[in-house]
């Protein structure tokens, strides 16, 4: 069934949360009623894409609905003419992997796929090749992303043509609650892994029938959902065999405690790439009920710290930890994350403050050792005793190290007591006020010197190597218009710290995400002068982009953010 059957089509009100397709994008139904000042019915509408909105379900003061994204929403006719609501499972199945037979022994014209229409080939026995692709029994993965997916097909139908399906995707389809994916699901009793990106469902009304569809499933894919973190716990209590969750792009700000009422999860690997997640304790807590989980992807979320933990607390049995693109700063949150994590084996720290800055002189340029790669390397590895992969692809490949994703590079015995040598060295440079303090500084001085010897203690007061000065501060404000306005009526100037060497698309990056731009948005910098008037600052993606930071501005200078789509 296409957008333009009869059949996708009716003159019946949809029902709030009713997803469908107008012009191409997709929309949940948010509100069905009258608008103050204007005749006839509306529908209040919350678009996938929130450039396409126009408010956030708010028109002339009065409320009339909510949007999960703010400015995603707008009002329009239930007859609009693209107006499309989807089709079954099944009948998109068809449209898409079945073709009408030829009819006819003779040979078929085939464009080669690669060749842009420029090669035709003749074949013969399509038919064959088509009947094969038809009978839907030997399928065990299938994708039906983009097909325009809203509903089952009635009870048995699906189970007597796809038995045997272990994997389906069902991304950005206009599928509108969990009731809907149940129905699909408890048709499939080899389904395994499941795909849900980007859709927006509804919670779900029938718990015995997701309890009986979901209990199979051992990998859940809900990235670019909006689905809150409850509600992941509430669907997820009902999957007792799932292993593998996918959560990202989410904007969760902040994981809860997992429900009294809720049975540990099974979860060994835990995707929550691109949230807004910042408070490490609390991710922590969190997660100390996922007693299996052993991997766990923090990446581009909006940690600057790991602090000390405090009281009494329980480490998680982490295994393999990605912290890449966050904002962690200080060397310290690696020794308390040897706390929090004692069992960890694999750590990624890839675009983090802690790694842009090295260990660079206060100039910013100037390394302390010329292997200053190879000495970040080493500081990691021996702060954290049981580490053997680092970043993937930064430490020498040893290939008695194979991880479940394929060739890694493993930390080697070798590599462990170079770095703790190394490690205790640079400590024994350092300048303390007293042991106590050297001790409270490296929490595996003690440790080490045992293991190795103590060196000995020459401290060297010409250097301060900390990180805090080698960035500088530049301040910024946030504008959605370019040219941006006058500074009285700019929002709040945040402070940003940058390496000065960095180029300028890592500013301009870092403002993206400390403003919370929305996912794709490009950014243009404008500088304040000395005049007061405002210049713009590089172009995005030239030349200018590469240049160092450092070339543009100076600490203290001010910059303003105007994000477009």
């Amino acid at each position: 069934m296409s957008p333009s059957d009869p059949a996708a089509r009716t003159s019946v009100l949809p029902a709030v949360g009713t997803r469908f397709t107008l012009s191409g994008y997709i929309g949940t139904i948010r509100y069905v009623g009258q608008v103050d000042g204007s005749s006839g019915i509306w529908l209040g509408v919350e678009w996938d894409d929130r450039g396409r909105g126009k408010h956030d379900g708010i028109k002339d003061g009065k409320r009339y609905f909510s949007c999960l994204e703010s400015g995603a929403g707008s009002f329009i006719r239930p007859l609009s003419s693209s107006y499309y609501r989807g089709k079954s499972f099944l009948s998109a199945l068809i449209n898409k992997y079945v073709e009408q037979p030829h009819g006819s022994d003779s040979p078929e014209t085939v464009v080669l796929g690669s060749s842009n229409g420029a090669i035709q080939v003749e074949a013969v026995n399509l038919d064959k090749i088509r009947g094969k692709f038809s009978n839907f029994e030997r399928l065990q993965e299938i994708s039906l992303d983009k097909e325009g997916v809203s509903q089952a097909d009635p009870p048995g139908e699906i189970r007597k043509r796809c038995p045997n399906l272990r994997g389906v995707d069902l991304s950005y389809s206009l599928v509108s609650s969990w009731d809907v994916v149940a129905l699909i699901v408890i048709e499939l009793p080899s389904l395994e892994r499941l795909s849900l990106n980007n859709n927006r469902l509804q919670p779900l009304s029938n718990l015995k029938l997701g309890r009986d569809a979901f209990s199979r499933l051992r990998e859940l894919q809900l990235n670019g959902t909006l689905i809150s973190w409850q509600a992941i716990m509430d669907v997820v209590a009902l999957m007792p065999r799932l292993q593998r969750l996918e959560s990202g792009y989410n904007r969760l700000q902040n994981l809860s405690h997992l429900p009294q009422n809720h049975p540990a999860p099974a979860i060994a690997t835990l995707n929550l790439d691109s949230n807004q997640l910042f408070n490490w304790a609390e991710t922590c807590q969190a997660l100390v009920s996922f007693h299996k989980l052993v991997r766990l992807v923090l990446s581009s979320n909006s940690y600057e710290s790991i602090p000390l933990p405090i009281g009494s607390y329980v480490p998680l049995r982490l295994t393999h930890l990605s912290l890449s693109l966050t904002g962690i700063n200080e060397w310290s949150s690696i020794d308390s994350l040897n706390l929090w994590c004692p069992q960890l084996e694999s750590l990624t720290l890839n675009g983090t403050p802690l790694l842009e800055a090295l260990t660079f002189l206060t100039d910013g340029r100037t390394p302390i050792d010329p292997q200053a790669d190879r000495v970040w390397q080493h500081i990691v590895i021996a702060r954290l005793p049981r580490l053997r992969v680092l970043d993937r692809s930064s430490v020498r490949a040893s290939s008695s190290y194979i991880d479940s994703y394929g060739l890694t590079p493993a930390v080697s015995q070798r590599q462990r007591v170079d770095a703790e040598l190394l490690y205790l060295s640079r400590i024994a440079h350092e300048h303390f006020p007293s042991e106590d303090a050297r001790a409270a500084a490296h929490p595996r001085w003690a440790e080490l010197c045992e293991v190795h010897g103590t060196p000995d203690i020459t401290p060297d007061k010409s250097k301060d190597n900390k990180l805090k000065n080698h960035l500088i501060e530049i301040k910024a404000s946030f504008s959605t218009v370019s040219p941006p306005p006058s500074t009285e009526v700019l929002a709040l100037t945040k402070v940003v710290k940058v390496l000065p060497s960095a180029p300028l698309r890592i500013l301009r990056l870092k403002l993206l995400k400390l403003f919370k731009a929305p996912r794709g948005a490009s950014g243009e910098l404008w500088m304040h002068m000395a005049d007061g008037k405002l210049v713009p600052l590089g172009d995005i993606g030239g030349a200018d982009d590469d240049k160092d930071i450092d070339w543009w501005l100076e600490s203290g200078s001010e910059v303003v953010l105007c994000t477009k789509n």
